[in-house]
């Protein structure tokens, strides 16, 4: 196999495996930089399904790597338990510090006190006093899981460490914040949900030209040449083409779709499927790079097409008898 087809199988983007901002991305990573400025101690994100939420941590987790090495980042992803125990919700914040699956056969008192030392031990080896704690799909955690998650938070307080955490679901984690309010459950609130923040997918052409910006910004491997679309279409990024110039036209694209498939709503398309407009057209680019190249609205017409928007996006409707 050449080694240029080994590179095009082994680039982020084929294997899609890289992070581009949005402008709900980067609102969500100036309110985390909010919250660490002022130590706002927790704030939740919702958003429907497939906006690109988990995409968000991953590129929130790196921005922090670069912009704030000494705080310590942990990702949990939050899992469905049809009966609530401490015990696999204390498992679940150990492996996310770094434990081994072994932790799962430790009393529920051992487990607490391994999650605090990883933890400490950790920030230590940074200098660092600030942990962030992202929870995925937090809208499965139950009462009992926010109690559970004060007392780690009480925890390192008395080590002089502070936990800010994010929760990060669908829109049920509002229905959940009220439900607390209503019963009284304000420490709860005050904990881990005094912020809150509406993400969403791509909503006009303007938030489509921030994303295609990305791609000819960011380089693999990083601070190295060529960019995202320079390593895809060579020739017509030398020339001068920018995907960030077809922002107005994969935005109409995407409308065009929406309304010949008479799907409901205005069109707010989802990451996945925005991402996977931009991978089609740039993976098939060495069918088509050329120094004249212009990318009419024809080619994003079938990157969107290939995207599967539609066929996700439109309703079943039942045959009839």
């Amino acid at each position: 196999m050449a080694q240029a087809q080994i590179e095009r199988l082994e680039h982020p983007l084929v294997r899609r495996n890289y992070r581009v901002a949005t402008a709900a991305i980067e609102a969500f990573a100036d309110l985390v930089e909010r919250c660490l400025r002022v130590l706002i101690p927790g704030a939740l994100i919702y958003a429907r399904p497939r906006m690109g939420k988990t995409h968000a941590i991953d590129y929130v987790c790196l921005h922090l790597a670069r912009i704030r090495p000494a705080v310590l980042t942990v990702r949990m992803s939050c899992e469905h338990h049809r009966i609530d125990y401490e015990g696999p919700f204390l498992s679940a914040l150990l492996i996310a510090a770094g434990a081994s699956g072994a932790v799962f056969k430790q009393s529920n008192t051992l487990k607490r006190q391994d999650l605090i030392r990883r933890l400490l031990e950790r920030l230590a080896s940074r200098k660092g006093h600030i942990v962030v704690l992202f929870c995925d799909e937090a809208q499965r955690l139950s009462r009992n899981s926010y109690e559970w998650l004060r007392d780690v938070h009480d925890q390192l307080a008395y080590h002089g460490i502070r936990l800010i955490t994010f929760l990060i679901g669908q829109p049920q984690l509002l229905a959940q914040k009220a439900g607390f309010q209503m019963k009284g459950d304000e420490q709860i609130v005050a904990r881990f949900m005094i912020e809150q923040l509406q993400f969403h997918g791509i909503r006009d052409a303007a938030e489509a030209t921030t994303c295609l910006a990305g791609y000819d910004k960011t380089r693999y491997p990083e601070g190295s040449r060529p960019s995202f679309t320079g390593f895809f279409l060579p020739k017509s990024f030398a020339a001068g083409l920018r995907l960030e110039h077809s922002g107005v036209d994969l935005w109409n694209a995407f409308v065009r779709a929406h309304a010949q498939a008479q799907l409901s709503g205005a069109p707010e398309i989802q990451m996945d499927y925005f991402t996977r407009a931009i991978e089609s057209l740039l993976a098939q680019g060495v069918g088509f790079d050329d120094t004249t190249l212009k990318l009419e609205e024809s080619y994003w017409t079938r990157a969107v097409e290939e995207s599967g928007y539609v066929s996700a996006q439109r309703s079943v409707v039942p045959p009839l008898d």
